[in-house]
């Protein structure tokens, strides 16, 4: 095992999460202040999924071919240039540049750093291994997320001007990291040409060989269709029908993140039992979705709480069982195809979650979205079971 780069990768994810959290709250007053439209808003918001789904998949065959450490540097590289462009070009298109290089670094990152911590880890003793990381990175990530948007809020309220500089240093702070990572394996390709089609062919084959990394894949795009338009939605329910003052929505997000941060470390020892496990986080996040819906305020938030614990707890039970079961060389692939496939679930809600809400209401969304999790729980969960 190499701790070192287990630290950093600890380390890297934190800052990750806290840039997340600094602008998360704030980032549309920042673009208002630049006389950014809602329409263009709003554009943004898709030229960056856009740039995801587009170079997710050639980023992680990169860190396969030529290396996780460099493709995690190019990564930070990247997000600390796009923080500078936000700081120094602060109009539409620069705002629209720096959305399309921060969405490219990102992609840089996302299946190369975990693809590198995860093969750093012993071999004889990884499943327990991959529980105990994929948990500590869970109450890493949501301890600097939470404090990152109290951090964004307070700026966002006194020097909004100044919010992407924290945001910069940070990330290139994480640039410098990356630097102490150690390359531990590479794609047995990686002295070959490259080929896109070869490379995504080999990803479908290891896919589809595995029936229970198949079903992981249509879990990952069903649970993000499922729950995006909730993400979306949510303070509509509460504001305008059940009638929760606004003020009480950060208290509301900060009770989910420390419910997270109370459930990880107990339910980590479940992580392996995916069925069991998996079932009962979606089960218990399409039911708390549902009694949102039709609970009265106070009641309402208080499973959109439980929701948001829920939803979180289960990244971590995929990613264990994911990188479990898969045993190729091209780990970074493997995983940024998985990110791609989420992104496709998350952009595919963004695009009927408002034609639902226009047409049937707030409450219907909540209902549908409530029945895909429930869905996926009794029915998706059975094939696991089986294959498992």
């Amino acid at each position: 095992m190499n701790a070192r780069n287990i630290r950093v990768f600890y380390f890297l994810e934190a800052a990750l999460s806290l840039t997340g959290g600094l602008i998360l709250p704030v980032y549309v007053i920042y673009f208002r202040l630049y006389d950014v439209t809602l329409f263009q808003v709003a554009l943004l918001a898709a030229v960056f999924e856009a740039t995801i789904i587009l170079c997710e998949l050639p980023t992680g065959i990169f860190a396969d071919r030529y290396g996780r450490k460099l493709s995690t540097a190019i990564g930070f590289f990247l997000l600390t240039i796009s923080g500078a462009v936000f700081l120094g070009w602060k109009s539409f298109y620069g705002f629209l540049v720096a959305e399309i290089i921060f969405g490219i670094g990102e992609t840089f990152i996302s299946g190369a750093l975990e693809a590198l911590t995860v093969d750093s880890t012993a071999e004889n003793d990884r499943a327990r291994t991959l529980s105990r990381l994929f948990s500590t990175r869970t109450v890493v990530k949501t301890s600097s997320l939470s404090l990152g948007m109290i951090a964004g809020g307070i700026i966002g309220g006194a020097a909004p001007q100044y919010l992407f500089l924290p945001f910069t240093l940070i990330l290139f702070a994480g640039f410098l990291s990356a630097f102490l990572l150690k390359e531990v394996r590479r794609s047995a390709s990686s002295g070959e040409r490259a080929s896109l089609k070869v490379d995504f062919k080999a990803l479908i084959e290891s896919v589809s060989r595995v029936p229970v990394i198949a079903l992981l894949f249509a879990v990952g795009l069903l649970v993000n269709f499922s729950f995006e338009g909730v993400d979306q939605f949510w303070q509509v329910l509460l504001s305008e029908i059940k009638l929760v003052d606004v003020a009480y929505f950060g208290l509301i997000t900060l009770s989910g993140s420390l419910l997270v941060l109370a459930l990880s470390r107990p339910l980590e020892k479940y992580y392996e039992r995916l069925p069991m496990t998996l079932s009962i986080l979606l089960f218990g996040a399409g039911i708390s979705i549902a009694a949102a819906a039709v609970a009265p305020s106070w009641s309402a938030a208080a499973f959109l709480i439980l929701f948001f614990a829920l939803k979180e707890l289960i990244r971590p039970v995929l990613s264990t069982n994911l990188n479990r079961f898969y045993r190729g060389n091209n780990r970074a692939t493997f995983l940024s195809g998985f990110n791609l496939v989420s992104s496709i679930g998350e952009v595919l809600a963004g695009l009927t979650a408002g034609l639902i809400v226009l047409t049937t209401g707030v409450p219907m969304l909540f209902y549908i979205s409530a029945a895909i999790a429930v869905g996926i729980a009794v029915v998706g969960l059975e094939l696991i079971s089986k294959w498992d």
